[in-house]
């Protein structure tokens, strides 16, 4: 009995996840939605920002790091979680991941894509088209416009927008102001719905839209630097309708 014990945590273990744990009922997962949260290639306040996640009724989670994971990211996953969460901005993946991950989002997994993760996978233009946006690291050409680098600055307090109160994830909120990193001069896609937006200087006015790729549903915010960010009442309360309205939960 030890062994099979020793056996079962020692497979956990290999499988790299961390999360707060799945409780299957007898439809094989329970009413929680179930999400997918990526992390990798950018430092971040980790303990802070999984207690946020442990604390969210109604959603479980399990969390992979990129690139060393990123083979998690295949149709199969569609299977077992409802959502991915992007907190990720892992330079790149293999084409073969590339292929992998734009053939799970065909499967209609929703997506939300944090702060940071709007600078991942750099090299693949494709990216930009899943979440609507890119953060400029280096100059470059999209849809025959050039972008140069883009800019950030930590620790600004600047007014948040509410640019779509009708929409499930705003409805009901009211403009807040929010200590956070401003980004500057990022490519914004020219199709998506922008639901949140900011009149500071230091910042595009764009930071909260969503759009579709394949059958997903994809929204994006800007925000959530650190702490500071995250402490924001305001913050939780988008962060979860956003990961409910990505699962077709929120109407």
């Amino acid at each position: 009995m030890r062994q099979c014990v020793a056996l079962l945590i020692a497979g956990l273990v290999m499988w790299g996840f961390t999360g707060n744990g799945f409780a299957e009922g007898t439809d094989g997962h329970s009413g929680k939605i179930r999400v997918l949260l990526t992390y990798g290639g950018h430092g971040f306040e980790e303990k802070p920002f999984f207690e946020m996640f442990d604390k969210m009724e109604g959603i479980e989670y399990k969390a992979i790091k990129l690139p060393d994971q990123a083979d998690t990211l295949n149709p199969a996953a569609a299977e077992q979680f409802d959502v991915i969460v992007m907190y990720d901005m892992v330079p790149r993946i293999t084409p073969q991941q590339q292929e992998a991950f734009v053939a799970l989002l065909k499967k209609g997994i929703g997506v939300v894509s944090l702060h940071h993760n709007m600078g991942a996978h750099r090299d693949w233009d494709e990216f930009r088209k899943i979440i609507g946006g890119k953060f400029i690291l280096q100059e470059c050409v999209i849809d025959g416009q050039t972008y140069k680098p883009s800019g950030w600055a930590h620790g600004q307090d600047y007014k948040v927008i509410i640019a779509d109160p009708e929409h499930p994830i705003t409805r009901g909120l009211k403009d807040f102001v929010i200590h956070d990193e401003t980004y500057k001069d990022y490519y914004t896609a020219p199709n998506v719905h922008v639901i949140l937006k900011t009149d500071c200087p230091n910042n595009d006015p764009e930071i909260g839209w969503v759009t579709s790729y394949g059958n997903s549903r994809v929204f994006y915010l800007m925000l959530g630097h650190d702490h500071l960010a995250w402490s924001n009442p305001n913050y939780p309360i988008l962060l979860k309708r956003g990961i409910e309205w990505a699962a077709g939960r929120l109407k």
